[in-house]
């Protein structure tokens, strides 16, 4: 989490390096605190463990997946 201290740090950096203009210090101020947010965000993506990927089908379905051209055992015959 970004505190008031970072985002006052980085605004006050920012005036310094861009000659300390007059009247800025809230423009300076929600530009330091979105970079702070960004970059946050940034690492937190990047910091993340992957998706858990849900197995899609049974171990035993491996199993029962047919190969081209050859046919389940009854398949040819109509319900009743």
């Amino acid at each position: 989490m970004v505190t008031e201290e970072q985002i006052k740090e980085l605004a006050h950096a920012i005036w310094e390096q861009e000659g300390r203009p007059e009247g800025k210090d809230v423009e300076y101020y929600f530009r330091a605190k979105k970079i702070l947010e960004e970059r946050e965000k940034a690492h937190v993506i990047e910091l993340a463990p992957p998706p858990l990927i849900p197995e899609l089908s049974p171990p035993q379905a491996a199993t029962t997946v047919l190969q081209p051209g050859k046919r389940r055992k009854y398949a040819h015959r109509k319900k009743k």
